[in-house]
């Protein structure tokens, strides 16, 4: 009896201990990549793998924006895919491995654009996307849930789509570990920055008058992605 029931709590536990990492940001149009580690053991997704159907890629392979991807509880790693993704409309697979048990190596999913992407079955049949669904949002998009949620309501594009319209402001070095310089095109009599973290929350505020540079001390920021905005435009730099 017990011989029956054991290989059933290993898979068990498998699935819950694979469950506690999502996808927390997909930005198409720099390939980057958020997976955080919503649970309470720490897990190495080094081994995990990247999918835009054909397209397959594990993760050791790729270049690491932010943190690291032997994941602790509630920390998270930003990922530069190798793997190209049309901003339009495409799809995002995350597996444990690239083995053709793709029900049970799916971790998480989403897809933009329109539905019935290659890989969308596999999905549903997991649990984790619902049929005919998908983000119609402009990108980057992000995970709003806890971790346990699955499904479109979950899915939002960061911030919002008029936040994301062509820049004109300039931000190096970027990565950065302690200053970044903000360099504008012409003086600024008054501007409004707001420095936000990928939860959305505000880590710095000030309003600054500039001849044409403004620097900002990030060395005691976590690391990560924040996104930088004056006035209505914003852009995006990673703290090393």
């Amino acid at each position: 009896m017990m011989k029956k029931i054991l290989p059933t709590l290993i898979f068990l536990g498998i699935l819950s201990l694979n469950a506690q990492i999502r996808v927390k940001l997909v930005d198409p149009s720099d390939n980057t990549v958020v997976l955080h580690n919503y649970g309470g053991t720490t897990i190495d997704v080094s081994t995990y793998w990247f999918c835009n159907f054909p397209a397959y890629a594990a993760i050791n392979g790729m270049s690491i924006n932010s943190g690291s991807t032997n994941l602790a509880p509630d920390e998270e790693v930003s990922i530069t895919s190798s793997i190209n993704f049309d901003p339009s409309d495409a799809e995002f697979g995350l597996y444990t491995t690239n083995t053709s048990n793709f029900i049970n190596d799916m971790v998480d999913y989403l897809q933009w654009g329109s539905s019935g992407h290659q890989r969308e079955p596999v999905a549903v049949a997991a649990g984790i996307w619902n049929a005919d669904t998908f983000i119609s949002v402009d990108p980057p998009f992000e995970y709003t849930g806890t971790g346990s949620e699955n499904g479109i309501s979950n899915w939002e594009t960061f911030l919002s789509s008029e936040d994301f319209k062509i820049n004109n402001f300039s931000m190096s070095p970027n990565p950065t570990s302690s200053l970044l310089t903000l360099k504008f095109p012409k003086n600024i009599d008054k501007g409004t920055l707001n420095i936000y973290n990928t939860l959305g929350e505000v880590i710095l505020s000030k309003i600054f008058s500039s001849s044409n540079t403004l620097q900002i001390d990030v060395s005691n920021f976590s690391q990560g992605i924040y996104l930088v905005k004056i006035n209505n435009q914003t852009k995006r730099f990673i703290k090393q």
